[in-house]
């Protein structure tokens, strides 16, 4: 479906690469797929990139581009930060002998950066009072999450037919633990992963399979986990080590907390700016004719 905005075309890539985006955080987030919400995600696709292309075109109309000497020493500055020019143009996405399309679009960055910093000039100062009420709303931002350190013995499904016996082994290797024997020498006797991978280091919630974090989160330190089950095998588990979560103090964070409520007044005002010039904005979006009505047309 072809979309012009006031008359010119939109890139239907720019459309896809932005569905893309946002059905891949949602996944991400949920850990499921989301077909189903495919039309929310490409309506919400359309209106991104409606708002970003009127949000340049404006930028354009109000911002003066920097000159090329200016651009030039901009390039040269980024180079020295990715550590050369083939490293540059990787990250870019460009070749080397596109360099005039990047200072095409370093300019318009620049465009638009600073037409940002006009749209929110007249934004009011940040309190201390601000910042305090800002921190203690979101105070879970500036909280660490609680983490576990555990030791680990696994035994694969995959090795035997006898679920039965195998369970009945590691309630009996269990025991030994239970009785005092060391779990990093019994680890390296009895379970299936390499000595390297008994000691799992420190780890949070969302970093392991949910089946050994419920339980290990659970435990307290120097505890001997019952054997517990996943889909691909038996496991027990040791805590040695806990950490919880903990908010940071506001006066060590404070810059952090500055530059989160200044970007985050910023975007709401520049959405609300958007929000208006896409309310006047010609936004033409036409049915791409089938297969069927071109070959009709011919």
């Amino acid at each position: 479906m072809p979309i012009t905005v006031n008359g010119e075309p939109i890139d239907a890539e720019l459309i896809n690469q932005e569905f893309s985006r946002i059905k891949t955080y949602h996944e991400q987030r949920s850990q499921v797929s989301c077909c189903e919400r495919d039309d929310e995600f490409l309506a919400e696709a359309k209106e991104n990139v409606i708002e970003q292309f009127l949000l340049i075109r404006q930028a354009e109309k109000t911002i003066p581009p920097p000159d090329k000497t200016e651009l030039d020493r901009t390039i040269d500055r980024l180079k020295k930060d990715c550590g050369g020019d083939a490293q540059l143009f990787a990250r870019t996405g460009l070749l080397p002998d596109q360099t005039d399309m990047l200072r095409r679009q370093i300019g318009l960055d620049d465009q638009v950066d600073r037409f940002i910093d006009q749209v929110c000039a007249d934004l009011p100062p940040i309190s201390e009072a601000d910042l305090r009420q800002y921190y203690q709303e979101n105070i879970s931002d500036y909280t660490t999450q609680a983490r576990v350190r555990a030791l680990h013995i696994y035994k694969s499904l995959r090795q035997t037919e006898d679920k039965e016996a195998l369970f009945a082994e590691c309630c009996r290797v269990r025991q030994r633990l239970v009785d005092g024997e060391d779990f990093v020498t019994l680890a390296s006797e009895f379970s299936d992963k390499p000595a390297e991978e008994v000691d799992l280091d420190w780890f949070k919630r969302g970093e392991l399979m949910d089946e050994f974090e419920f339980v290990t989160f659970s435990m307290k330190i120097d505890e001997i986990s019952p054997v517990f089950a996943s889909y691909q095998g038996f496991h027990i588990a040791k805590v040695i080590g806990q950490e919880p979560a903990r908010a940071h103090p506001f006066e060590e964070i404070k810059e952090t907390v500055l530059e989160d409520l200044r970007e985050g007044r910023r975007q709401r005002e520049l959405k609300t700016y958007l929000t208006g010039l896409r309310k006047t904005a010609d936004v033409q979006e036409s049915e791409e004719p089938s297969d069927s009505q071109a070959d009709d047309n011919h």
